[in-house]
């Protein structure tokens, strides 16, 4: 194991095993409701749309929890700290343009046709060959996403304990796809509710802490420039230049309306108009609570150095540990029952992104590609009701393996994160889009 920031901030390294116990107990809770969830499903309606029984708070709430993960904390805090707003376009402020566009012209009218994945819009309008193309496209951006939360919760206990990420990587992956194998869409649902209440008061916690260690709003202001703040660059020096900052709007800007995680909790609502309200609402909380971790990511700019930590020091993994850090400088001395709320805000934040992504690629792979594949007989499935939920759950197990393996072989959370949405934005937005409209 390495020196943990505990050791290199003076200390006791008691607070670590009170973190455990804390983080031990929450990732416990959150097996529980997986098992508790998985009495209520029956079938593969159950375990991919929840039913369709979400009432208009826990579909708000549910797709909250869904952005805000791994990039859009720690991912988007080490981002501003190197490179200033410029650097973080995509997330939050591309996703949460595409929660509002997605609730006003999408949602509602996927709901209404009772689709079970996006993608069902695509075969449905253009023939099963195009629905399964479509989402051999989608998959792998879920795997992608699901890697970059899935190295989240390595980092963290890496920062914590010395453990490695790689071991921590894997122990939270395990978790993660116990609980989504065991109640699909209805315990990601009921865990988002818990993990999505416990990120907005661990980051309404350490912001204040954060600013303060910098001696107010007025002195954290006064060490940034024009260029940390602004939104667009001052000068492009080329075509390729100005193509980048447009495509770091609309990859997620765009590209996310019509992502899987978010149709799928839209899908999961009681209602069309449920579904068009909450994507809409969610939409502008998420501009909200994101303005947070970029808060922080700038604060640390001052707070480390006035604890004299450099990029040497604090290791390799500085891109994925801005935020961390930060929450053990702020309230490591002053509550550990506050740095435990905000760890488990951290490991929430990362788990309800995390969880989303795996029945996301989950419900394309079986739904629309296998099931797709295997044809109809007499007007039904090949396949079965049971078999489908069945092959769903082993599924789970098959994508978080490759995500795992994806993990371990990438090092920046919000690279990771943001790369994956490129294909979706290329390849399934149209499609989708003229299958509504056209």
């Amino acid at each position: 194991m390495t020196e943990t920031i505990f050791q290199q901030l003076g200390l006791p390294n008691s607070m670590v095993t009170w973190l455990f116990i804390g983080i031990g107990v929450y990732m416990a809770g959150m097996l529980a409701i997986g098992f508790l969830s998985a009495k209520k499903v029956n079938n593969l309606k159950d375990y991919i749309v929840a039913g369709r029984r979400l009432p208009l708070w826990m579909a708000t709430g549910t797709l909250l929890a869904t952005w805000f993960g791994a990039g859009s904390s720690m991912g988007v805090a080490a981002t501003v700290y190197q490179q200033g707003i410029i650097g973080v376009l995509a997330d939050p402020f591309g996703a949460s343009i595409s929660l509002l566009l997605a609730g006003i012209f999408v949602v509602g009218i996927l709901r209404k046709n009772k689709c079970l994945t996006v993608t069902d819009t695509i075969a449905r309008k253009y023939g099963p060959g195009a629905g399964i193309y479509a989402s051999l496209w989608m998959i792998p951006v879920y795997i992608g996403w699901l890697s970059a939360q899935f190295l989240g919760l390595g980092t963290i206990l890496h920062v914590l304990t010395g453990l490695s990420v790689w071991k921590g990587t894997i122990i939270g992956a395990i978790v993660v796809l116990i609980y989504t194998y065991a109640g699909g869409m209805w315990a990601v649902t009921l865990t988002d509710i818990v993990q999505v209440s416990i990120i907005i008061l661990g980051l309404m916690v350490i912001m204040p802490g954060a600013v303060s260690e910098c001696g107010g709003l007025a002195a954290l202001r006064s060490h940034l420039s024009d260029v940390d703040v602004a939104f667009i660059p001052a000068s492009f020096s080329g075509a390729e230049d100005v193509t980048y900052y447009i495509g770091s709007w609309i990859i997620m800007g765009l590209g996310c309306m019509v992502g899987q995680d978010l149709v799928q909790r839209s899908l999961a609502s009681r209602s069309p108009n449920v579904a068009i309200s909450s994507s809409v609402i969610s939409g502008f909380m998420y501009m909200a609570v994101g303005i947070i971790p970029i808060t922080i990511g700038f604060a640390a700019r001052i707070v480390f150095a006035k604890y004299g930590f450099t990029a040497a020091e604090i290791g390799a993994d500085i891109d994925n540990q801005v935020l961390p850090r930060m929450a053990i400088i702020v309230l490591g001395k002053a509550s550990p029952v506050l740095l435990v709320m905000f760890i488990a805000a951290l490991v929430s934040a990362i788990m309800s992104s995390a969880d989303s992504s795996l029945l996301a690629g989950t419900s394309l792979l079986v739904n629309n590609v296998i099931c797709a594949f295997a044809g109809k007989e007499n007007g039904k499935n090949k396949i079965n009701g049971k078999a489908k939920l069945m092959l769903t759950r082993i599924t789970t197990v098959v994508l978080s393996i490759i995500s795992v393996v994806l993990a371990l072989a990438s090092s920046k959370i919000y690279t990771l994160m943001t790369s994956t949405w490129a294909s979706q934005l290329v390849v399934v937005f149209i499609p989708v889009i003229a299958s509504l409209y056209i």
